[in-house]
């Protein structure tokens, strides 16, 4: 699928705005602090990190220097699903963590986690973007007392794994494959003839060390943040699954705020977001081109036989995210 004129001319119009200075005159009255908690240690240049700094500055600029927003890098603050629960609370204001953790706060969210929902990346963010991506929103504000104001991603999830190319669907077998703790990851990997082995994120390259697992999937971004490259050698883009990365804010929270704070925050993430749409299809290119020179073999195989097993989870999950008619609606989107 194309990119559309109108995609294509918010990027140009993007590019123009964060070329101005956001350096600005704070406005009388006490400034409104937002505590930002990120939970993968994002590094300088990822388009998620760049991203996290442009909302900063932005909120500034289009608050006239009243919005000041903390960031708390790489889990300073906790767990992703800890961030999520202390953003319920109020402890923290903002979050931008893996959708994969709020899909428990907010059931509806399956609908759009499943693997091989979305064909591709611009798919995603025209759902998103438009009037089924404020239907999630809403959803996950009713769910989870959170609000959604962007649904970044990170490019697809890839296998990877320290001991052999998986060019084919059988040639996962004897691999022992992490997942997160998600029903949906389990159910994936069991399609697929595998019996996967649920740990946290914090484990996992001890484990990878000491033969515990022998892979998993992620991002390729994350295999350079966590320098994975450094003991595994093996990767392949199954493009089951794309990477949202939502970033929300406490609804009690911005409900308390005057209006132009609301709209402030609400454009200055929005811009960013677009912004990190064009970018991250950048950096992916530049990722493989990485991880190549340290030595990976990154197999990019025809993915019929994988997306054929893994589609018929997706029944298994139509009641929990509300029935079959949401996914109905995802799936005729595109």
């Amino acid at each position: 699928m194309k990119k559309s004129a109108v995609i294509i001319s918010l990027g140009l119009c993007l590019s123009l705005i964060f070329s101005l200075s956001t350096t600005q005159s704070a406005m009388a009255g006490d400034k409104v602090v937002i505590k930002y908690a990120t939970s993968p240690p994002y590094t300088k240049g990822s388009p998620l990190a760049e991203i996290t700094v442009k909302i900063k500055e932005l909120a500034a600029l289009y608050s006239k220097g009243k919005l000041d927003v903390q960031i708390f890098w790489g889990g300073q603050l906790g767990t992703e699903q800890k961030v999520f629960k202390d953003c319920q609370m109020g402890i923290v204001q903002m979050v931008q963590a893996n959708i994969a953790n709020l899909s428990p706060f907010a059931n509806a969210l399956y609908a759009v986690v499943l693997p091989y929902v979305f064909d591709n990346r611009e798919e995603a963010y025209r759902l998103f973007r438009g009037e089924l991506g404020e239907y999630f929103n809403q959803q996950t504000i009713k769910l989870a007392g959170l609000r959604v104001l962007a649904w970044p991603d990170q490019s697809y999830r890839a296998l990877h794994n320290t001991k052999k190319r998986v060019q084919k669907l059988e040639d996962m077998q004897g691999l022992k494959w992490r997942v997160p703790n998600n029903p949906v990851f389990i159910e994936e990997y069991k399609s697929w003839g595998v019996n996967p082995i649920p740990m946290a994120w914090s484990e996992v390259f001890s484990s990878l060390q000491t033969g515990v697992i022998h892979g998993g999937d992620n991002v390729l971004r994350n295999l350079v943040d966590f320098k994975l490259y450094e003991i595994e050698k093996y990767a392949t883009v199954t493009k089951h699954m794309i990477e949202f990365v939502p970033i929300v804010v406490s609804e009690e929270f911005f409900q308390k705020q005057p209006d132009e704070i609301k709209a402030a925050l609400t454009k200055a993430v929005s811009d960013a977001w677009a912004w990190g749409y064009f970018a991250m299809a950048e950096d992916d290119e530049k990722t493989k081109a990485f991880l190549r020179e340290k030595g990976m073999t990154i197999d990019e195989p025809i993915v019929s036989a994988w997306k054929e097993r893994a589609v018929k989870i997706w029944p298994k999950f139509y009641d929990r995210a509300g029935g079959k008619d949401i996914f109905d609606k995802v799936m005729s989107f595109k």
